[in-house]
């Protein structure tokens, strides 16, 4: 049922001014993107479409519930009326952020940008994420200040990455929306009402890396298992001038455990083609998902699994179900807001604001690399102290000339002191 209310409303727990009658009614939702409404209705006999107004809010059901969204555009005709409508959320594009200068957690800056609205509005702001950081803008509007990947300007989700969920007038930022519910597809040929795309221009197979004063990772090169798969080896090369020698190997690593050496990868899922075919059984699964929801996907060619995540859908109303379901490639990173199926490897190789406090943590005093871990005692750096401790393959051992120098066992790898 589709419900139509007045401007000022701020709760739908009533008809409103009615029920009304469309012919069509689909939502369209993208993750940290768009979140409309499309509605078409006739010149009905009881005269319901006289209450369709500009401004006024419908409220129609979506895959998490019953949601506002305020027209803004209507277009008659002939047969009846075309309408398009907004999530609520978008009644803040007419506000304004005159100067947002914040710092802090994650609620502290959702707090700040609110504190910078032109004028108050009926929103509440919420995350669960932590770290911190900050955010400074002038003259945007709230959702550019949430949301804004331009490269020029500061936003929430540049600063903390995160995803958006948009609830009535609730507006919470989380670190993923979704969950993985082990929801997973085998493809291996294009269907009809599965549309798949793959593309391997940005793969990275070999990697030649180099980190702090330009000294590069053992060897130079870290390969792939999936080098073969191609017809040559497709070498990219990372630089991070604030990793050390030892941990070059781990960060690379990193990079293949992302995905960067699969092809990125787009499938759109068209329930009303595929339930034509006998094949549909194989992704009716995906009924069963929601928006920023893991699914994972098997190339039964390559014979390689990963990840993607549902970036959009468009759900009907009417039936409550899923006309179509977007799955995209993404990284998986504590920053990434993806807003389409396509993800660059340079973001797979950029870390979050979290994984740089971790880096920050551990590379001092306490250092994690693929070696083990390395406690210095008479400096704060494992290039520069003489007496480092180190717990490892070889278990626990203390050396009084530096990492390469000689190492005492300590403790052995059976806990029983040397």
């Amino acid at each position: 049922m589709i419900t139509i209310h007045e401007k000022n409303s701020t709760t739908f727990d009533t008809l409103g001014l009615g029920a009304l009658l469309p012919s069509l009614c689909v939502v369209k939702e993208e993750l940290n993107g768009l979140y409309e409404l499309e509605l078409e209705h006739p010149y009905d006999q009881w005269g319901k479409w006289e209450d369709i107004e500009k401004e006024r809010i419908l409220v129609a059901s979506t895959p998490r519930g019953k949601q506002p969204f305020r027209i803004y555009h209507i277009k008659p005709d002939m047969n009846g009326i075309q309408v398009n409508a907004r999530h609520i959320f978008y009644d803040l594009l007419d506000n304004l952020c005159l100067n947002i200068s914040v710092s802090g957690s994650a609620q502290t800056v959702l707090n700040g940008i609110k504190n910078a609205f032109a004028y108050t509005m009926h929103f509440t702001f919420s995350t669960n994420m932590l770290g911190t950081g900050a955010v400074t803008a002038s003259k945007v509007n709230p959702i550019a200040a949430l949301l804004s990947d331009d490269e020029d300007a500061s936003s929430f989700v540049k600063t903390f990455g995160g995803e958006i969920m948009r609830d009535g007038f609730t507006i919470t930022m989380k670190t993923s929306i979704g969950q993985d519910r082990g929801v997973a597809i085998r493809y291996g040929k294009n269907l009809v009402g599965l549309e798949i795309s793959e593309d391997i221009s940005e793969v990275a197979t070999r990697i030649y890396a180099y980190g702090k004063d330009g000294v590069a990772m053992s060897g130079g090169y870290r390969d792939s298992p999936y080098i073969s798969s191609y017809r040559y080896p497709k070498i990219h090369v990372f630089e991070d001038s604030s990793l050390t020698y030892y941990e070059l190997p781990e960060a690379v690593q990193a990079l293949f455990d992302e995905g960067c050496d699969l092809p990125k990868v787009n499938i759109k899922a068209n329930f009303q083609m595929l339930s034509q075919i006998a094949e549909y059984k194989e992704y009716s699964v995906l009924e069963e998902v929601q928006l920023g929801d893991v699914v994972t996907v098997s190339n039964v060619k390559m014979g390689f699994h990963k990840k993607a995540k549902v970036i959009s859908y468009e759900w009907d109303c009417l039936l409550e179900q899923y006309n179509e379901v977007e799955l995209g490639d993404f990284v998986a990173d504590l920053t990434s807001s993806v807003t389409s199926g396509e993800k660059s490897l340079s973001t797979a190789v950029s870390a979050s604001t979290e994984v740089k406090q971790v880096f920050n943590l551990v590379n001092g005093v306490a250092t994690i690399t693929s070696q083990g871990l390395y406690i210095c005692i008479d400096t704060n750096s494992i290039d520069t102290a003489t007496k480092i401790y180190h717990f490892g393959s070889s278990g626990l051992r203390f050396s009084s000339s530096g990492i390469n120098g000689t190492y005492k066992t300590i403790l052995d790898t059976n806990g029983k002191r040397v």
